[in-house]
């Protein structure tokens, strides 16, 4: 499994914006001067974080983005699903017609239980723990 790097970039910017006090609306300029990311990209990652629910955007004069959900209530899965296509570790795993293969293949159920406890492990990390855990204690 690759993280793309808009999921990475997604991650940065959530978390930058988890820094930010109280929570206030903040502009995708001043996330990408703060992060060095590309704004046009970071746009198209904020109109898919908005869509899942993660982030909500205010408009006026002070306006921007801000989180939609406490820090603990936002997942590293839900925001790489919000802006991925999907978290998957191999074509097996997809289901349908993916792979060829999957319906004889012995290896397509150790693809899936593999996934599903990566799954598992980014459902159980949140925003709020990397902060705790990498960021606040660098």
């Amino acid at each position: 499994m690759r993280i793309t790097t808009k999921g990475r970039y997604a991650i940065r910017a959530i978390v930058n914006m988890a820094k930010n006090d109280d929570n206030k609306p903040i502009s995708i300029k001043s996330i990408s001067d703060r992060e060095d990311l590309s704004p046009i990209f970071l746009e198209q990652i904020f109109t898919k974080l908005k869509k899942a629910g993660i982030t909500e955007s205010i408009r006026g004069a002070s306006g921007g983005f801000r989180l939609a959900r406490e820090l603990d209530q936002i997942t590293i899965l839900d925001v790489l699903e919000a802006v991925e296509e999907g978290v998957l570790l191999a074509p097996c795993t997809a289901g349908g017609e993916n792979c060829e293969r999957s319906v004889d293949c012995g290896l397509a159920n150790f693809w899936y239980d593999t996934e599903q406890d990566i799954r598992k492990s980014l459902m159980d990390r949140t925003i709020q723990d990397i902060l705790s855990n990498y960021i606040e204690a660098c």
